[in-house]
């Protein structure tokens, strides 16, 4: 039996009143990433981790305070009736400098009764932070777009190296996400049945397209083992047309209920076309998480009727159903 991925089920049971709420608050952190300094060997050659990664053109600024965070939970929950944050688009959530106030977002929507989703490609998940957010409830993605060398063998006690240096060490990340899934196995509070707080994200290249052997192998492995699994095309949209809609078309044939996301809903990606608002880490508004340009406005310089008006705006604008894609 697949899991359906938490959060996924919960928007579905919203449907009625998404376009009336902002269910989704996205709170990516700053962008901070190891992998960018982490090459891996690619048919002979040494590229970055996550060769492609769209946020690598946001910059560093200053970071919102943790009482501000908080004020924007309790402002959402109570204004706009918000369910659920993520913690996505950004580099690592759990870098070093910005572990403690990733898990103070979680711990604070916990407390109001919102439950968080967070995005993850392994590193820097160490026991505690495991623990935290199993008892949190979050529902967890892992990413595999940096994670290339993870195929099936991952769940059946595959050894991996343990590069050093700038190398990527496949060895500590495959710990750690093993270590992120046996907590969440052991977790006291476990979702209602038929659910899962875990899931793996994979995306489709034109090498899935001339064999579907390691994207058919993993979603099969990562099922079996009570982990939804979510597929998408690449944000940026292929050139030759034909070539993007075979891409699209794999992608829906191994996600789980055909969804090209996991927050996709009534033909919405509700995270960042539907029932969402965006605060980056600065304070900058967006409709999109992952949106890189001036944005609507920074809620450290908004008056609350300012940042009203910017967040019903993103209420009724449904033109599409991918924001960043224009699609």
């Amino acid at each position: 039996m697949i899991n359906k991925l938490e959060i996924t089920s919960k928007l579905e049971e919203l449907e009625s009143v998404l376009d009336s709420s902002i269910a989704i608050l996205n709170l990516p952190g700053a962008n901070l990433c190891e992998k960018r300094s982490q090459l891996i060997d690619v048919d002979g050659s040494f590229e970055q981790a996550c060769k492609g990664c769209v946020t690598q053109r946001i910059k560093l600024g200053n970071r919102l305070t943790i009482p501000k965070i908080r004020g924007m939970i309790d402002f959402f929950v109570k204004t706009y009736g918000t369910r659920f944050i993520t913690i996505n688009g950004r580099g690592d959530p759990f870098h070093p400098i910005l572990q403690e106030e990733t898990l103070e977002k979680i711990s604070s929507a916990h407390e109001k009764g919102v439950q968080a989703y967070v995005f993850t490609a392994g590193n820097n998940l160490t026991q505690e932070i495991c623990d935290s957010l199993a008892e949190h409830e979050a529902n967890v993605t892992i990413s595999l777009f940096g994670n290339q060398f993870i195929d099936a063998d991952f769940f059946y006690g595959r050894e991996y190296t343990s590069n050093k240096g700038r190398f990527q060490n496949q060895a500590r990340i495959a710990e750690n996400l093993r270590r992120l899934i046996k907590t969440y196995a052991r977790a006291r509070k476990q979702p209602a049945e038929g659910l899962t707080r875990l899931a793996m994200n994979y995306v489709i290249s034109e090498r899935d397209l001339l064999d579907e052997t390691k994207i058919a192998n993993i979603k099969q492995a990562a099922n079996k083992t009570g982990i939804a699994f979510v597929c998408n095309s690449d944000f940026e949209l292929h050139p030759d047309r034909q070539t993007m809609e075979k891409l699209s078309k794999l992608s829906r044939k191994y996600a789980d209920f055909n969804l090209p996301h996991s927050t996709f809903v009534i033909g919405k990606c509700q995270m960042g076309a539907g029932s969402s608002a965006t605060i980056d880490f600065d304070g900058t508004l967006f409709r999109c998480p992952y949106l890189t340009d001036e944005g609507d406005g920074n809620i450290n310089f908004l008056t609350e009727e300012g940042l009203k008006k910017v967040v019903e705006g993103y209420m009724k604008d449904k033109k599409f159903t991918c924001t960043y894609r224009k699609t």
